[in-house]
């Protein structure tokens, strides 16, 4: 098996999750049977794309607002 198939079976596994938080990456963790670093990994990958959403929503919000002055 390529070195990084457990991380993308997992990956794929918590995009499918109804809520994806702290927990559900430690579940796939042990169920893929990722390394440490992999579950590092999955924990920034995560965190950042949360503060991206957070920072389109934020910028939308301001876009709406300018859009009804």
């Amino acid at each position: 098996m390529n070195e990084h198939e457990s991380l993308r079976k997992a990956l794929s596994w918590l995009l499918e999750q109804p809520q994806l938080d702290q927990e559900a990456i430690a579940e796939a963790s042990r169920h893929f049977d990722l390394s440490p670093v992999d579950e590092q990994f999955l924990h920034r990958y995560f965190a950042e794309e949360q503060r991206r959403q957070a920072k389109m929503q934020s910028k939308n919000t301001r876009n709406d607002d300018l859009g009804s002055s």
